[in-house]
């Protein structure tokens, strides 16, 4: 390769390093601008929803104190409510005996709120009406510039909430909101309380950094309250709890509802959506300087890296040319001080020498393939050797007369036959024939002191099994279970469809059966790891073979019979035996 061919590949990959690093860099500030502006965000917004809550909490404890102060002078039969109804009712003018009792009554109304600034009665039967200021002990007149005396004049429902107003009076400035009340004498009458909203002022206004943020207060287009100079109030609001970015002319405010359907009144905050978005991307300069500033120390120290880099990358790119061009002698050299680089050389004269040592080896890998060929025609051969000469006992026996040690022999050839089989997925018929012939061998020994029953569904043998699922069972009842004192020992098998998927296989006895703890021990056993020879062909063995073929819910569970001996369930699951593959239908396996 020339230097000029050389200079070109490298200018290639540094542009495409530079492109990849610029890309990585330009996502990297990306992703952390857009999370410190989703966070910052979400914690001004978050502020202001808490401020929204709580406006909305007050304003709604605003109202529902109202009642407290209205409903109970009209619950009981009292000389409080005899006042009002003289006053409501009657023209005549008042008595001194009635302002005073007036008098009392809105002193104690006003005490069960703080907030209360005042209270006014209005009837449009009189001429008159009046006016308490909380902290005086008099009636005053009802001026006829009153500016809730439209409001009173014009009242058509029971309950009534009029907009913020100040008025001056002799006795000071007052702001608020009112609330009035019908009365229930049937008369063109009404209860009117003004309320301070200062306290609602100062949540609105708390913690607000904010330009162009307002809360509103408004119900049935009439505005209630507002923070700003002038309420916002849109064609259309957002759901209750919901937000939105709406149009307001030529700019766009973000709206947040509140969420409470308590009240009537919609209650939400407007903010100049381009002041929370300038607000949100708070640490988005700090984000970008910092960036800016990696971005000028990785160009120096890449450009020092780089040029360290081409110098030992045309090291192992020549000597894998050299390799490349059948030369399997040469070996890399040279000190690398880029991490990996050695390691990567290293490895490639390791490979070189392992390709050399495997082209010397052929001849004797071909060689070593024959043999492994002649082995294995050998293991085909030794078992019908064994086949042989268990034919040739039973042969024997039959000629000296001993048919049972000759139909035993017969067994054994049989059973051998079924375990070194090449087939690991049999037909049940099959399973349950070979475990009668495995029991015959028991049963020999034992003689008739145990009995084997079987109670199999005739639909359950028409599927197919993992081979081998019987012989673990039974060798485990001869040797924990049988009790050779009794002669009413006995083996049960028993077969029946489970569910649409599975079937149910169970072995049970009337053996010595197993301790509580035992069981569940050993039942917990059974799904962890295979440690030991033992376990590699017992119970363990059995249900990970079952569940490693069909999978969850199938395997083996031991559990206890009630009037002794040890019951074994096995679940499967329903696949058939498909003959021409001597296997499981694929099609029904792990559904």
């Amino acid at each position: 390769m020339n230097k000029a061919t050389k200079v070109r590949k490298k200018s290639r990959i540094e542009r495409i390093l530079i492109t990849v690093y610029v890309c990585i860099i330009c996502i990297v500030s990306y992703i952390a601008c857009y999370f410190a502006y989703e966070q910052r965000q979400g914690e001004l917004l978050s502020t202001l929803n808490m401020t929204l809550l709580r406006a909305a909490t007050e304003y709604e404890n605003l109202t529902q104190n109202f009642w407290s102060i209205y409903i109970p002078i009209f619950e009981q039969d009292t000389e409080d409510n005899y006042a009002l109804q003289r006053y409501f009712v009657g023209t005549d003018d008042l008595t001194p005996m009635d302002k005073y009792e007036l008098v009392s009554l809105m002193r104690k109304m006003s005490t069960r709120d703080n907030r209360v600034q005042w209270l006014a009665l209005y009837s449009d039967k009189r001429d008159v009406n009046y006016i308490y200021y909380t902290g005086q002990n008099t009636l005053q007149v009802m001026e006829s510039d009153f500016p809730y005396l439209t409001d009173l004049q014009n009242k058509k429902e029971s309950m009534e909430i009029y907009e913020e107003k100040s008025f001056s009076t002799n006795f000071g400035n007052y702001t608020g909101i009112a609330i009035a009340g019908g009365t229930p004498y049937r008369t063109g009458g009404s209860l009117l309380v003004g309320i301070d909203i200062s306290t609602l002022e100062n949540i609105c206004s708390r913690n607000n950094d904010f330009e162009a943020l307002q809360f509103d207060i408004v119900e049935n287009g009439k505005v209630l309250y507002t923070s700003g100079e002038t309420a916002y109030v849109p064609a259309e609001l957002p759901a209750l709890g919901e937000s939105a970015i709406l149009r307001d002319g030529t700019n766009q405010r973000y709206v947040q509802r509140d969420s409470s359907d308590n009240h009537v009144a919609s209650i939400y905050y407007s903010v100049d959506w381009s002041e929370l978005s300038r607000r949100s991307h708070r640490y988005t300069p700090l984000i970008l300087g910092i960036v800016a500033l990696l971005v000028v120390l990785s160009a120096f120290l890449y450009a020092a890296l780089l040029r360290m880099l081409y110098r030992e990358v045309d090291v192992i790119r020549d000597g894998l040319a050299t390799i490349g061009q059948n030369n399997l002698d040469y070996r890399i050299q040279g000190v690398f001080r880029q991490n990996g680089f050695q390691e990567i050389a290293n490895s490639i004269n390791a490979m070189t020498q392992s390709l050399q040592e495997n082209v010397q080896r052929a001849y004797e890998y071909e060689l070593k393939q024959k043999d492994a060929e002649m082995q294995e025609l050998q293991a085909k051969f030794n078992p019908h050797f064994l086949y042989n000469s268990l034919d040739m006992f039973r042969a024997r026996c039959y000629q000296n007369g001993d048919e049972e040690t000759a139909d035993l022999i017969a067994q054994t050839a049989a059973i051998f036959r079924g375990f070194i089989g090449s087939r690991t997925f049999v037909p049940l018929r099959e399973e349950l024939a070979f475990s009668k012939r495995y029991l015959t061998l028991f049963r020999a020994r034992y003689g008739e002191i145990v009995q084997i029953l079987y109670d199999i569904d005739f639909a359950v043998l028409e599927y197919g099994v993992v081979r081998n699922i019987f012989q673990p069972l039974i060798e485990n009842y001869f040797v924990h279970g049988i009790d050779t004192t009794r002669d009413d020992n006995y083996i049960r098998f028993r077969g029946q469809i489970r569910d649409e998927k599975t079937i149910l296989i169970t072995v049970e006895d009337n053996g010595a059966g197993m301790e509580t703890e035992k069981l569940d021990e050993l039942n917990k056993r059974l799904h962890e790891p295979i440690t030991t020879e033992k376990e590699s062909y017992g119970l363990k063995n059995l249900h990970q073979r079952l569940r490693l073929f069909y999978g969850e819910p199938c395997g083996l569970t031991m559990c206890s019979r009630e009037d002794g001996g040890l019951c074994i369930e096995l679940v499967i699951g329903r696949v058939h035996y498909d003959p021409k593959t001597e296997g499981p239908v694929e099609s029904e396996l792990h559904q």
